[in-house]
């Protein structure tokens, strides 16, 4: 089910971009529109650990497609409700909701754009609303489909039965109802992966990795599901999604490669993805020696789950540099007898300083 809605822009702000001409500082703040999507209907009826809940599938698309124009995504929410009667529901069932574009599509439209993945947004547990900084967004044009994925989980209660749905929001702007410039955005993603053989650097060859410049390396781990793995360009073989034992580990991986910056460019926003007994994540700067932002876990009292997760946000931004060696630190601790599983992405969305507006 999708529709569109409409809202004001609650807030505004100066651009971290090229000065602006005071007509477009004073221009009033442009509405904010909402594609509003609800998923089909979840049978949660036994315990489903991470990735192995029902799920689905919805496209989205933001505007008219018959009048394509460019928007400004500046926004992402997501709420499991009870399908029958609409009522938020914990979030504890909540796996993800992920968005996503094609990346062919999108180079299309914007030629000059940095490399991405094709994530626009991942909500888990621990954050399930996204805005930007005011003046700041992820330009797509309205007739592109994007792709909404939606998962739920249980972790808690063997004796079960209940339908529930995500209801989701992606809220945008229209350029053409925009007065001043907007600060382009795109994702970036430092993820944390565990060896599954002898290399220990992503993207980085074994006998080319020196420890004083990309860090100690990831530690070797376990897929958390049998047979998967996530190989580099080198065809060494690494895991996104592993299995955390008993005990408290810290795991470090270089994540350089992987983020691969273009150029200098700053982070004005940072969510994060992580499992239940995860403490905490790092971004480390390793040729400085300094954190770049570091996000804190708080866990679920009274059962398995996390009940909110740190993010950054900041018209301020945080300096990134293409020639340095970055390393994201993830930490967990799980205090119960069994193994459970863990997955560790930082998602930051930086300013895209080679944009363009397409010719329409």
């Amino acid at each position: 089910m999708f529709a569109i809605a409409l809202a004001l822009w609650g807030c505004s702000g100066s651009s971290p971009m090229a000065a602006e001409s005071s007509s477009a500082a004073e221009a009033p703040a442009p509405e904010v529109h909402t594609a509003k999507i609800t998923s089909e209907t979840y049978r949660i009826d036994k315990m489903y650990g991470s990735m192995r809940g029902p799920y689905g599938f919805d496209d989205v698309t933001l505007g008219s497609p018959e009048q394509p124009e460019l928007v400004w995504i500046v926004g992402y929410k997501t709420t499991v409700v009870d399908a029958n009667t609409g009522s938020p529901m914990s979030q504890e069932y909540m796996c993800h909701a992920n968005l996503d574009m094609p990346t062919k599509e999108y180079f299309e439209d914007f030629p000059t754009s940095p490399s991405i993945s094709g994530r626009v947004f991942t909500l888990s547990q621990g954050q399930q609303d996204i805005r930007f900084p005011p003046g700041m967004g992820i330009p797509v044009q309205s007739d592109m489909k994007l792709s909404l994925v939606t998962q739920v989980l249980n972790l808690n209660h063997a004796q079960i039965k209940m339908d529930v749905k995500h209801e989701v929001e992606v809220y945008f702007v229209k350029d053409s109802e925009v007065g001043r410039p907007m600060v382009p955005l795109y994702q970036a993603a430092a993820e944390g992966f565990k060896a599954l053989g002898d290399a220990l650097y992503y993207g980085l060859e074994q006998d080319e990795a020196d420890p004083d410049e990309h860090g100690a390396g990831c530690s070797v781990g376990q897929a958390a599901v049998a047979g998967d793995s996530d190989d580099d360009t080198h065809g060494q073989k690494f895991t996104a999604h592993w299995v955390v034992p008993p005990g408290r580990e810290v795991n470090r991986t270089n994540a350089t490669r992987f983020l691969n910056l273009p150029y200098d460019t700053k982070a004005y926003y940072i969510a994060i993805h992580l499992h239940s007994f995860a403490e905490s994540l790092e971004l480390v700067d390793l040729t400085d020696g300094k954190s770049v932002f570091k996000a804190l876990a708080k866990p679920s009292e009274g059962r398995v789950g996390i009940d909110h997760i740190d993010h950054y946000e900041s018209t301020e931004g945080i300096q990134l540099y293409k020639d340095h060696e970055y390393e994201i630190v993830s930490v967990y601790n799980n205090t119960t007898e069994i193994d459970h599983d863990a997955m560790a992405v930082m998602y930051l969305y930086l300013e895209n300083k080679t944009f363009k507006k397409p010719q329409l």
